[in-house]
């Protein structure tokens, strides 16, 4: 009698914790399990609303928990704004990770600010705030030392957005795959020199994070 496959469950901790020690992260029990429940709950309501493209929960560790795992390195404390959040990606993954982050989930479309407002609730995320609204609208208040997104395909269209809204010595920070030199350039203009840091993310040939300092 031939074994029982690995339940789903299972299938995403094996997955994140093989991808941890490429990542140069640690993620306990505790984190795990969230991340583990995040999916879950990611696959259910892919039901109700088109959250990824992700066909199952262990599609969806690889393609997208694993990447946005890879910018934990690159954050300490203080308060993240990530823009167009989507189903919370980065953000959520995030704010598990590293719970010292203040991170706000920025996500226009009522839908999934509903997902997202259910994900902080039953992962128990008292770090995270979820607000519905498009980046324009929010007050420029220079408030977070991370502005991040993973959901732009201009880094000048995000930049220009960001900028507002990063404070003093923050940061903006834009994950990409191969990065354009001439839109690069245009985002420079705007935001003054990038630094482009590969990272080595289990399953993917070409990502990037392109940072610019605040002064």
């Amino acid at each position: 009698m031939s074994a029982a496959p690995p339940r789903g469950d299972a299938v995403v901790a094996e997955v994140l914790a093989s991808a941890a020690p490429a990542l140069g992260i640690t993620l306990d029990e505790t984190q795990l399990s969230q991340l583990t429940r995040y999916a879950e709950l990611v696959d259910r309501w892919r039901q109700v609303t088109n959250l990824t493209g992700a066909r199952s929960t262990a599609a969806f560790a690889r393609e997208h928990l694993v990447d946005s795992l890879s910018v934990v390195p690159h954050l300490d404390g203080g308060a993240v704004l990530d823009v167009g959040s989507g189903a919370g990606l980065p953000g959520v993954v995030l704010a598990v990770a590293r719970p010292a982050l203040a991170v706000t989930l920025l996500e226009p479309r009522q839908r999934r600010a509903r997902f997202l407002t259910q994900v902080k609730i039953e992962l128990g995320l008292d770090n995270v705030e979820v607000v519905s609204a498009r980046i324009e609208a929010l007050p420029a208040a220079a408030a977070y030392h991370v502005v991040i997104s993973r959901a732009f395909s201009a880094l000048a269209d995000f930049v220009v957005l960001a900028l507002p809204h990063r404070a003093p010595g923050g940061r903006i920070l834009a994950m990409k795959g191969r990065v354009d030199a001439g839109d690069r350039a245009r985002a420079e203009e705007l935001a003054g020199p990038a630094r482009v840091v590969p990272l080595r993310v289990p399953g993917f040939r070409d990502r990037h994070l392109v940072v610019f300092t605040g002064t």
